[in-house]
């Protein structure tokens, strides 16, 4: 037994057990219900049949292979699909993605200061995240990917051998293929850090910039060709701050299926507040100036939460910057905190905790049975189309009875998995920072550039009887909100089966 106690302790069985049970309302279920998730798994299913001669992808699909961001979902997706089937394959990337988050953020905390698993625990609540709900995967599993490559750093900051360097720069590599933003302040992090804790040795902080500055340099291959630096500068908007903090006192990043999350939201914003009031007084109580670590961590944190409070939703062609920055940057704050030497403290601590973390992943659990459900009912015409057809796809009811997701936006796409279907409504094609683009001669439904989002929300602007030769199917969930939509339909398209909001036309291909 003291043998095995080296491998364990009781805080990370409990861990373990609870990587377990957050697996559960992935595998429970048939559907992970995300917004641009089964999107990603469609384009990902284009790359490892571009080949098949059984399927028409090379007649209509062109693949970007231009090592920009956001290839990690796509390759490891790909990859996948070669042994399981598509809907399988999300299940396992979304699994080592749950299983990753706490590990990522236990090997940080404990390169910073050991001895915090509570933590950890609390960190729980953070991994069935709003912007992984929307299906932003590249950016949700990059989140544990920049606390591992942070931590790494810490941990070897005064010892880089080449060795280390080499892994450091590979493990920014891959947060480069994740997503822009963690890659970005990832090496932001670290050149803070080093100023800070090297602030009166240059020499340090020089061999820190050359050590990263290989993954760095994948930045310039980047940008020149991005669609980032084409509009206009983004700018600083302070008239957003206040709406900024409610989110934060709320904890918005942690609502995404129903209002009734915001209870968990918020209780989980009153353990950091306790925190951080903890942490305050027990630093004024000792008189002991604060550990290297926590002071450059904090400051790391201001900065962070600073951006976040500063910058625009949007830049460039990225969205939901103050959301990611909020994730980052509440995980960040974690590295901050210190936690009593009271041996029932840290007990009552740590099994409320757990109770918190334990109530989220039933309440997220029942609200993936509820929504499995209505896609249930969106997917019941899935036999009744062929293979290898196109279907234009007209959403009027994005969301169902989920709250911030668009569980329908994308869903179309189930249509589309293992029979070769074409989808016009495939968002991903018109962004820079995607792998599939539909062939430069391909007659688009709109000529505009960002023609799929006019498929999604401006239906009433496209010719449907003039585009109608163009199309097998039209997938109608929800009732059209222009007569001009539904007159165009009834006479252009014949309807093939209905069934509640579901409607399955045949257009004139």
């Amino acid at each position: 037994m003291t043998y095995f106690s080296r491998f364990y302790t009781i805080s990370s069985l409990l861990i373990g057990v609870l990587i377990v049970v957050y697996l559960l309302p992935i595998w429970l279920f048939d559907y992970f219900p995300t917004q641009d998730g089964v999107s990603h798994v469609y384009n990902s299913q284009i790359i490892t049949k571009y080949k098949n001669p059984t399927y028409q992808f090379q007649d209509y699909y062109d693949i970007n292979w231009f090592p920009f961001p956001n290839w990690l979902s796509h390759f490891s997706l790909a990859v996948l699909m070669f042994i399981f089937k598509p809907l399988t394959a999300e299940k396992v990337f979304l699994s080592l993605y749950v299983i990753l988050f706490p590990l990522a953020i236990c090997y940080f905390l404990n390169a910073v200061q050991p001895g915090r698993d509570s933590l950890v625990i609390l960190s729980f609540t953070f991994i069935f995240n709003y912007l992984l709900l929307m299906g932003f995967y590249n950016f949700a599993v990059s989140v544990p990917l920049f606390f591992l490559a942070l931590g790494f750093w810490w941990k070897h900051r005064d010892a880089l051998t080449i060795k280390r360097i080499v892994l450091l720069n590979l493990l920014i590599i891959i947060i480069y293929f994740a997503h822009l933003i963690s890659y970005a302040f990832i090496l932001f992090s670290i050149a803070l850090l080093s100023v800070v804790y090297f602030r009166q040795n240059l020499k340090q902080i020089l061999i820190t910039g050359c050590a990263v500055l290989p993954a760095a340099l994948l930045l310039l291959i980047y940008l020149p060709t991005s669609d980032l630096l084409a509009g206009e500068p983004p700018e600083i908007e302070l008239g957003r701050i206040g709406g900024l903090l409610k989110n934060i006192v709320g904890m918005r990043v942690l609502v995404a299926y129903s209002e009734h999350q915001a209870w968990i939201a918020y209780t989980v914003f009153a353990f950091l507040l306790f925190l951080s009031i903890w942490t305050f007084w027990q630093n004024r109580k000792t008189s002991i100036t604060p550990q290297i670590g926590q002071d450059a961590f904090l400051i790391l944190f201001a900065v962070f939460f600073g951006l976040y409070l500063i910058l625009p939703n949007s830049i460039g062609p990225g969205g939901w910057v103050n959301d990611r920055l909020a994730i980052l940057a509440m995980l960040l704050i974690f590295a901050c905190f210190k936690l009593s030497d009271n041996l029932r403290w840290r007990q009552v601590f740590t099994g409320v905790v757990t109770v918190l973390v334990l109530v989220n992943i039933v309440y997220v659990g029942i609200l993936c049975k509820n929504l499995n459900r209505e896609l249930d009912a969106f997917n019941a015409f899935v036999d009744k189309v062929e293979k290898n057809s196109v279907i234009l796809p007209l959403q009027f009811e994005p969301s169902g009875e989920s709250l911030r997701v668009g569980i329908f936006v994308n869903a179309a796409n189930y249509y589309c998995l293992d029979n070769g279907c074409i989808n016009l409504g495939n968002y991903e094609v018109q962004f820079d920072y995607f792998p599939i683009r539909f062939k430069p001669d391909f007659e688009t439904p709109i000529d505009e550039k960002e023609w799929v989002q006019t498929v999604h929300w401006r239906a009433e602007k496209i010719d449907l009887c003039d585009y109608a030769d163009n199309v097998d199917y039209l997938l109608l969930w929800g009732t059209p909100n222009k007569e001009k939509v539904a007159e165009e339909i009834d006479r252009c398209y014949t309807l093939i089966s209905s069934e509640g909001r579901l409607k399955l036309f045949r257009g004139t291909r």
